[in-house]
């Protein structure tokens, strides 16, 4: 027999297992831990490992699945997921879509979050998911997800956490759709808001680089003052209060803005930071805060911060940053810190 028969013949028994045995490549789990979405969400649920039934309980409500199955029954309701529940060793995972067709129709609300109280200083705030529509934002190598499907998601989670803790919220965009950035600007000076939050996810050619960032603009100079886009925004914001025609009020209103604007963004961004400490599993770089220039914070009237979610560019927090509970769990941080500030 020749050399190269013996290193196929080697070849064969290696891929099929000698004895006729094959061998098991073990794979990797598909979805994200069943018990960390229940943890999250405060839901309470056993396996049965002889029928292999899970069952899901929360303030009497009944949800029941089978691993191995993609259907799940919430009370008389059948839910199929895109992918069937799996178990590797003790672990049930479920797929993505699991905490929205299955958690979100449970009612389920986010504990710890404490309502905006009567007398906060906020009372709206413009949530922007930034990019969107043609501008796919920081690019996804694996093509999974782009920044504009992630800060959406993002987005459309915080606006539901603020709005259940009673803040007005006001989205530059809730659907894949392109908006400027002058017309971001433009929607929050018209909005009558308080706030305003940019939802971003970072990119860097190190992809070592990794952590949650907020930014923030600390002083209002001449340069920001005299921007076009921003003396037009005063201009739709005075309109608002009937005050266009007085240049002594509208001096007045404009300085107030400013130094409004200046102190409380770091105060902000300090907080959301603060949070973000706090969040198991959720780094942040440094200290956590940068100056910044951007566009739709220095041209917004009110306190604005830009949320940097994390770098898509570092493969750790890339898969991260495409799980459904991070996100989650990226909205909540940004809630708290809000209504940290809102109740001060």
């Amino acid at each position: 027999m020749t050399f190269r028969f013996w290193i196929y013949f080697i070849m064969i028994l290696t891929l099929h297992g000698c004895g006729g045995r094959p061998v098991v490549v073990p794979t990797q789990p598909v979805g994200i831990p069943l018990e960390e979405v229940c943890s999250r969400y405060h839901v309470t649920w056993q396996w049965d490992g002889v029928t292999q039934v899970v069952m899901m309980e929360y303030r009497g409500n009944i949800s029941k699945a089978i691993v191995g199955s993609s259907t799940v029954l919430i009370g008389q309701q059948q839910v199929i997921l895109s992918a069937p529940l799996r178990r590797e060793n003790s672990t049930i995972y479920v797929p993505e879509d699991f905490e929205t067709k299955v958690i979100a129709p449970f009612g389920v609300p986010i504990a710890g979050l404490a309502p905006v109280e009567s007398s906060s200083r906020v009372h709206a705030i413009v949530i922007d998911a930034g990019h969107g529509g043609k501008d796919l934002g920081t690019m996804d190598p694996s093509r999974e997800m782009h920044e504009k499907e992630i800060v959406l998601d993002v987005a459309k989670r915080l606006k539901m956490l603020l709005e259940n803790a009673g803040i007005k919220v006001i989205m530059t965009r809730d659907t894949d759709n392109f908006i400027s950035l002058p017309e971001r600007t433009v929607i929050a000076a018209r909005s009558g808001a308080d706030l305003f939050v940019s939802v971003h996810v970072n990119s860097n050619p190190d992809h070592a680089v990794s952590g949650f960032l907020v930014y923030y603009l600390d002083s209002i100079g001449k340069r920001e003052v005299n921007e076009e886009q921003r003396k037009e925004n005063v201009r739709t914001f005075l309109r608002s209060l009937h005050a266009e025609g007085s240049n002594t009020l509208q001096a007045i209103v404009t300085d107030m803005m400013d130094t409004l604007k200046a102190t409380q963004s770091q105060k902000l961004a300090k907080l959301i930071v603060r949070e973000a400490r706090t969040e198991p599993g959720v780094k942040v770089r440094g200290d956590g805060i940068r100056l910044c220039r951007f566009f739709v914070v220095r041209n917004t009237l009110v306190p604005a911060v830009l949320v940097e979610t994390g770098f898509l560019s570092n493969h750790l927090e890339h898969n991260k940053l495409i799980s459904s509970l991070y996100r989650q769990k990226i909205a909540e941080i940004i809630a708290r810190g809000v209504l940290d500030y809102a109740n001060e």
